[in-house]
This record gives structure tokens, C-alpha cells and sequence, in this order.
């Protein structure tokens, strides 16, 4: 395959082993190598499935020059992108195990998102935001840090538009809608409220978060058609709450 002679041609290593990765898109590859040094290494490859990598890594280097945590970029042409792999748990592993406290990591993720949103923000309150905000896009180094993974697009809007969306993967991720979910969506948005507060004048709009989450939700009922009905009854009934992000619900 074309990706494993450039992996192997560019960065002057030997491919040992590698593995299909989950992803909607493009091809992703967790790879093991060996240098001539018998030093082994594991890489992401990413190869796209038209020629647009060359966008991605140019939003990554941006944003790792601006001081966010995203993954180093080895190698990358028009076709396929080489980056450092990020060792650490995926945020929809976070919330499926049972022994972390989550109060723990909450607050870096939603530094994570105050920085991104730091990086470019326009005089009316939109800011540089997460296109895709799939819990698969995010990884705990276990150091007190989250880096944002895929990068294939970036929108602007305000940064509710994250916050609520985020909130509402978090909410409709298995096992969906718990009390500790809501507590959970509720100290993401009270600790990036305090990171905006202490730099910002721009106060958040917490009936625009809740817009948000419910438009990401009626986005995720309309892909999951056999879960379709319980989440449409959930938008429902949180759409006629004045305000989800209560950490007493």
C-alpha cells in the first residue's frame, strides 16, 4: 500500500505491525515501527480519502503553535498525514469507567476548549470551534491533559456551539442520560464559565448552550434510527427545562 512505502521511504523505518482504527472517513492506522537505531515507535497514519490532508495538517501546526495540546505532525503530503501517536484514554473511555473520578479531568477538558476558542475569536463572539466533537476526539494523557484529536475542518460560532454540542455526546453516550452525566455536562460549562470570566468580558449564554445541545441531539436522532424515538422523547423533555446545567439535577 502506498501509505506503508511512504512510511517507511520518509521517516527511514521499518513497519513491524500496524492496526485499522475506527473512523468514519478516512483510513486510520496505529503503526509500529523500528528505526536504525532499533528503536521502536508507533505512529498514527491517516490516509484520506481525497486529497485533503494537507488542510488538516496545517490546522494542526497552527494550533500547536499557538500552545494547544494536539499531535505533533511527522510527515504529511496531500494524500496522508503522519503524526505522533498520543498514548492516553479517549473521553468516551473516561465516561465508561467506573473507577476515575471525573471530577478530576472535567476541568482540563474544559480548559481545552477555552484555549482552542482563544486561538481565534472575532469581535462578534465567534471563535475557532471543534467541527466534530465525537468523544473519540479526545484523549487524557492521564498528566493532567487532553488533546484534541481530527482536525479535517474548523467552523465558527460562538463558544456555547462547543460547549452544548459536547455536552450533548456526553449525554447520549452509553449508558445515556444518568444523574452523573448531567453533573458532569454541568462542571464542564461551570468550569469554562470561570476560565472565561477571569479573562473575558463576554459572559456565556447558558439558554444558547442548551440551544446547541438540543440541535446536536436532534443531529444524533436523526443518524440513529433505532434509538431515534427515546432520544426524540429526550429533546423533548429537555427542551422544556429553563436550565439542564443544575449540578444538583
Amino acid at each position: 500500500m502506498e501509505w506503508k512505502f511512504k512510511l517507511e521511504k520518509y521517516l527511514n523505518v521499518k513497519l513491524l505491525n500496524y492496526h485499522h482504527k475506527k473512523s468514519f472517513r478516512n483510513n486510520v492506522y496505529l503503526v509500529e515501527v523500528i528505526n536504525q537505531d532499533n528503536l521502536k515507535m508507533k505512529f498514527i497514519v491517516k490516509k484520506y480519502e481525497k486529497p485533503k490532508a494537507g488542510n488538516e495538517a496545517f490546522i494542526i501546526n497552527s494550533l500547536r503553535n499557538w500552545g494547544l495540546l494536539v499531535p505533533q505532525i511527522i510527515w504529511n503530503d496531500n494524500n496522508i498525514i503522519i503524526m505522533e501517536y498520543i498514548d492516553g484514554i479517549l473521553l468516551t473511555d473516561l465516561l465508561s469507567d467506573t473507577n476515575i473520578n471525573h471530577q478530576d479531568w472535567v476541568n482540563h477538558l474544559a480548559r481545552w476548549l477555552y484555549q482552542l476558542h482563544g486561538t481565534i475569536r472575532h469581535a462578534d463572539s465567534n471563535c475557532l470551534c471543534k467541527s466534530d466533537l465525537n468523544l473519540r476526539n479526545f484523549v487524557f494523557t492521564g498528566e493532567n491533559n487532553f488533546y484534541g484529536l481530527d482536525f479535517e475542518e474548523v467552523c465558527y460560532h460562538p463558544p456555547e456551539r462547543d460547549l452544548g454540542g459536547l455536552c450533548a455526546f456526553i449525554l447520549n453516550n452509553d449508558p445515556m442520560f444518568t444523574q452523573w452525566k448531567f453533573r458532569i455536562c454541568s462542571l464542564l460549562v461551570e468550569n469554562y464559565s470561570k476560565l472565561n470570566a477571569n479573562t473575558n468580558n463576554y459572559q456565556l449564554d447558558y439558554q444558547a448552550i442548551q440551544y446547541y445541545l438540543i440541535e446536536e441531539m436532534k443531529a444524533a436522532a436523526e443518524r440513529r434510527e433505532k434509538q431515534r424515538p427515546y432520544l426524540l422523547a429526550k429533546i423533548e423533555e429537555l427542551g422544556g427545562e429553563l436550565n439542564i446545567f443544575n449540578s444538583s439535577k
